[in-house]
Order: structure tokens, then C-alpha cells, then sequence
């Protein structure tokens, strides 16, 4: 009864076979070649048929086909399927095709092309559309990142933005970490904040990620051909399939096996080199008051009031605000107010994200005291930018202004006239006056009778005293001089809090290390770094760019090793502190370790 039975599986096989597709590997890596089989019945080929073809798409290319005849065995599964109504591809003879084709560097799910047969002189479709899905090879980076410029033509001093982008892969495992994230020294630049970047999965390929931001936005100081050099990055990949063998032995018999292993591995990755062809601002229409900036710019200045008195205050207020060099406005130039008094003015610049661009506003505001009563009249201001949208230079203006003082009060016009010559001096006193104070005369006491004592000075002991006093004296005054000397010395001060400043921050840094705070970690190490360079030279580096920072440095003398570490530094706590990603607790106490060695370079 079982014979019959396999009998009868294998004849229901036989009579259900038909063509089918299948792969000759498991996975098809994106820019390898790989065979795609179609698996022909010879019971079920026509005979007045043509070669078989195939006309391949999406990127996919046809290196060669062969053809080879061979029995097909069933399987008991297979048997078991077609017996029940299922069909099978067992049990039979036929006929392969192989279609060696190469696939595209594209990953996902993609349709590999057609397969055709000519029969009886009409080309019939023998498969429709083939998709296969392509993944990324294991020698290939498992991460690929771009930088994109919003625009590669611009002109100097024009703002644009460039757009950082990661696309990871199946074998991506993590630990991504930028190693050098430099713009340049031929842009001012304005970092975007990386911590809204979220990584979603790729369409049509569930096992990959992608995500973008906008990294930084860019004005060139310069024209001509300008670079941003590349990007880069270390993480960890899953490496290619290694075939092991093994040999043991078992009661005296060897036995051996293959597996396959597969290591994670360190790699590297970087963006392309991206080039900017900056163009020279034109000379014709140029004005002659050119503020300099280039962007789309508004200005507006006004007097709170047209009409005061002398020892009054009269205030300028002048807001300029446009699109152009982030963090940077230029002063408009102002008329001659030699017939006002005038103070420092008030600065207060600022700088925000609107839409695509970084919106700088600076306001200004300027203090007048008129110096004598009059008319005065202040001529209009005017501010010129170069507007790159246009390609033309634009000009504002506000103004003029009539400004009428009249005299003020005594004691203002004292203020900043001084005294009138030939004034009166102080009242003589009155007669009534001295006999009232003669009739208001207090009681005068009288002095104590003299003391048969002998006066301290005549005394040994005084002078002992006296003379061991001095040099405990001489040497109070010097302490006292250098403490106020050296407290005066702001920069000096500044200085001997250094370490201790430095020490706190390392221990803030150690505290965020333990509770798992990456950001805060980071976040410790750039404040700390970049305060420590502040307190000892006594300059401002948080309001620094890179690149003026890196002639700081060099301007100080600093080795040219030690400027490219600690630029390297800020440029990975930036990137982390601001990226969705982050190093290891063991990177972590390496680096914080590192930094303590880079500062006592510095010293």
C-alpha cells in the first residue's frame, strides 16, 4: 500500500510540473553578479520555439545565459503537495536556464527585467515582471553618508545651507561616531542643532534606515573655488560570511564540519568633497557706503524724540535685520554729531533659524546730550547691501531729522556746560547770623588737670615695640599691594581660577558618565575644553569660530599638533552632543582621559 502511494505522489509530481523561478544563492548583494534560474519542464517546451531572452531593468545588466538538462528530484514535501493539490517542481526532467545578471548598486526589492520566448514568430512573456530584493554587500559600507549644498554657485558672502544625511544598512550595528566634522577655514558658519534627526525605515527596504537635518548654514569669505572637506566617520558593520572548519575526534573516528561565522568589524566612512564656486560681487552700481553684507536686509533708524532740553537725552535706535554672514551685521556709517555729547552706544546682536535661513538682527542704540540750545539738523543714514536674489545692490534710508533743544534747567545746564564765569561766589554772612551762632555756642569744657605720668615715648619698652613694629609693617603693605595688583590683573585672576574651573567640569563630566547622560558627558568635556582655553589666555573662545579660534592659537604659539587636537575634539563633542548617536561608556573614559592630557599641553 505505501509503495502505490509513492507511486501514485510521484506521477501526480510529473503531470503538475511547470516553470518556475529560483535564485542559485541566498542573498544578492547590490553590484555583484548572481543566476536566476528558470526551471523549464522539457515535457512542457514547445517546439517551434526561438532561444529564450531576457531584457533586463532598473539598473540590472545581462552578462551571459546558459542552459543545462537535469532530473529534477521531488521531495517528500513536494510530493506530499502536489498529491493534494499543491503542484511541485520534483520528479521530472528539465531544462535550466541561467541568466547571469549583475545586479545595481540600488538596494531594496527591484524588478530585474523580463524573461521572453519567440514562439511561431510572436514573442510571448514567459514571467512578467522578476523583483528581487538586492541588499547591500558585506564588503560595502554599512553606512553611507552625503553632505548637500542647498546651492554649489554663490557669491561671496552669500548664506546658504548644506544638508547632512545617513542611510544605514543591514549591517549596521551601531557606534557611530563622527572623527572630523570641519567646514573649512573659508566659511563662517552657523551650526544647526542635529538632536530632532530621526532615523525612519527606508521604503522598500524594511532592514534599512535613513535620516537628515540641516547640518549648518555657511557664508564664503572669500571667492573663487572653496571646499568643505569630507565628513568622517568610524562605526561597527557585521563582516562578510567566513566558512570555519572543524575537526573532532570521537571514539577514536574524525568527524568534520563547516559553519558559518560572521564578526563585527571596525570601519570608516566619510562624505564626498563638496565645491563651491563663489562669485565676486560686482563693481558696477557698487555704492560708495557699502555696508558689505549680501543678503535680503531691512533697515530702520529713528530719534525717540525731536524736541528736549539741554542735559536731556536724545536716543538713536537703528535695527538692521537680514539673511546674510550668520552672527554678522555690519555698522551703518553715522553723520557728525560733534554738536551732541554722546556715550558708548548699546549693541545687541542675535541670530535665529527662519524657514532656510539664519536670520541676524542687530540693535543699535546711540546716546546724545546737546550740548547747547539750537536747532540742529541731522542729515539722513543710509545702509547698502548687495541683494544676491536680484543681483543688485539696494539701499534704505532714514531721515533726516530736526532736532530742536531749548535751555534747560540750572542744575542740567551745570551738568555739562560747567560754571558760568563772573558768577556770584558764597553769600557773605549777615550780622543777625553771627549773633546767632554766638548765642547757640555749646558749653566749653575745661581740660583735665596734668598728669604727673611719664610720657610712652621716654620709655624703653615703647621704642622696642616701636622698632619691631616696622618690618611687620613693611611687610603687610607689600602683601597688600600684590593681593590688590594682583586682583586688578583681570586676566591674572582669571588664570589661577583655571584648574579649579577645569576640575569642576571634569567632575561634571564624570557624573553624567555614570548616570549614562552621553549629551551631558559631552556637553562637560566642550564647556570644560573650551573655558580652560578662555581662562588661561584670557580670551573669548566660546565667541569664536573655528578658524579664528585656530589663529588664536597659533598667534599664541601653541604647537600645531595641540591646535589640530583640540579642534578634532570640539568637532566630536559638537557632533554628539547635537547627533542621535554616541560612543560607548569605555570611549567615553578614554576620551575623557585624553582631554585632560590635551589640557596640560595647553599649560
Amino acid at each position: 500500500m505505501k509503495r502505490l502511494l509513492l507511486i501514485l505522489l510521484c506521477l501526480a509530481a510529473v503531470a503538475t510540473a511547470r516553470p518556475s523561478l529560483q535564485l542559485d544563492r541566498d542573498r544578492v548583494e547590490s553590484g555583484k553578479t548572481f543566476g536566476l534560474q528558470l526551471v523549464y519542464p522539457l515535457a512542457e517546451l514547445p517546439e517551434n520555439r526561438s532561444d529564450l531572452q531576457m531584457e533586463p531593468a532598473n539598473g540590472f545588466t545581462l552578462v551571459g545565459i546558459d542552459s543545462t538538462d537535469k532530473v529534477i528530484r521531488p521531495s517528500m514535501e513536494d510530493m506530499f503537495n502536489s498529491f493534494f493539490g499543491g503542484g511541485s517542481r520534483g520528479g521530472y526532467k528539465a531544462r535550466i536556464y541561467t541568466f547571469k545578471l549583475k545586479a545595481p548598486k540600488k538596494t531594496g526589492r527591484i524588478s530585474a527585467g523580463q524573461i521572453f520566448m519567440t514562439l511561431e514568430g510572436q514573442k510571448r512573456n514567459l514571467t512578467g515582471d522578476i523583483p528581487i530584493d538586492v541588499q547591500r554587500a558585506y564588503s560595502d559600507e554599512a553606512v553611507s553618508v552625503s553632505l548637500t549644498p542647498s546651492k554649489k554657485s554663490i557669491y561671496e558672502g552669500e548664506q546658504f545651507y548644506v544638508t547632512l544625511g545617513f542611510h544605514t544598512y543591514e549591517h549596521f550595528e551601531g557606534g557611530l561616531q563622527a572623527t572630523d566634522m570641519s567646514t573649512g577655514n573659508d566659511f563662517i558658519v552657523h551650526r544647526g542643532d542635529l538632536s530632532t534627526m530621526e532615523f525612519k525605515p527606508v521604503e522598500g527596504a524594511r532592514r534599512e534606515m535613513q535620516a537628515s537635518a540641516k547640518f549648518a548654514w555657511l557664508s564664503p569669505t572669500k571667492n573663487g573655488t572653496l571646499q568643505i572637506p569630507p565628513f568622517k566617520f568610524k562605526y561597527t558593520k557585521r563582516g562578510e560570511p567566513k566558512i570555519v572548519e572543524e575537526k573532532k575526534q570521537m571514539g577514536g573516528m574524525s568527524f568534520h564540519s563547516q559553519s558559518i561565522k560572521q564578526e563585527s568589524i571596525e570601519a570608516e566612512t566619510q562624505t564626498p568633497t563638496v565645491n563651491i564656486t563663489v562669485k565676486p560681487l560686482p563693481a558696477q552700481g557698487k555704492p560708495a557706503d557699502f555696508s558689505g553684507m549680501v543678503g535680503d536686509y531691512k533697515f530702520s533708524a529713528d530719534f525717540d524724540r525731536t524736541n528736549l532740553k539741554v542735559g536731556e537725552a536724545l536716543t538713536l535706535s537703528i535695527n538692521i535685520k537680514g539673511d546674510g554672514t550668520p552672527g554678522t551685521i555690519t555698522d551703518p556709517k553715522l553723520p557728525d554729531f560733534s554738536e551732541f555729547r554722546s556715550v558708548p552706544p548699546e549693541n545687541n546682536i542675535s541670530k535665529k533659524v527662519t524657514g532656510n535661513k539664519v536670520v541676524t538682527t542687530k540693535d543699535i542704540k546711540v546716546f546724545l546730550y546737546p550740548k547747547k540750545k539750537g536747532t540742529f539738523e541731522i542729515p539722513a543714514i543710509n545702509y547698502s547691501w548687495f541683494n544676491p536674489a536680484k543681483k543688485k545692490y539696494e539701499t534704505a534710508t532714514a531721515g533726516p531729522w530736526t532736532i530742536e533743544v531749548e535751555k534747560g534747567d540750572a542744575g542740567a545746564e551745570a551738568i555739562f556746560q560747567g560754571p558760568v564765569a563772573g558768577s556770584a561766589g558764597p553769600s557773605a554772612v549777615q550780622k543777625q547770623e553771627i549773633e546767632s551762632l554766638g548765642s547757640d555756642i555749646r558749653f566749653i569744657h575745661t581740660s583735665a588737670p596734668k598728669s604727673d605720668t611719664v610720657a610712652p615715648y621716654k620709655s624703653v619698652l615703647f621704642w622696642i615695640l616701636f622698632t619691631a613694629a616696622i618690618p611687620f609693617y613693611i611687610i603687610a603693605t607689600l602683601l597688600v599691594k600684590i593681593r590688590r595688583k594682583r586682583n586688578s590683573n583681570a586676566a591674572l585672576v582669571r588664570k589661577g581660577h583655571a584648574n579649579k574651573q577645569l576640575k569642576e567640569k571634569f567632575a561634571q563630566a564624570r557624573k553624567a558618565l555614570e548616570a549614562s547622560d552621553g549629551k551631558g558627558f559631552f556637553a562637560a568635556l566642550e564647556n570644560g575644553l573650551l573655558n580652560y582655553l578662555s581662562d588661561t589666555t584670557n580670551l573669548e573662545f566660546k565667541g569664536m569660530t573655528r578658524p579664528q579660534m585656530k589663529e588664536e592659537l597659533a598667534r599664541l604659539s601653541v604647537k600645531e599638533e595641540t591646535i589640530a587636537a583640540i579642534d578634532s575634539w570640539l568637532e566630536k563633542c559638537a557632533f554628539v552632543r547635537y547627533a542621535p548617536v554616541t560612543a560607548t561608556p569605555e570611549e567615553q573614559k578614554q576620551m575623557l582621559a585624553d582631554v585632560e592630557k590635551l589640557c596640560e599641553k595647553v599649560r
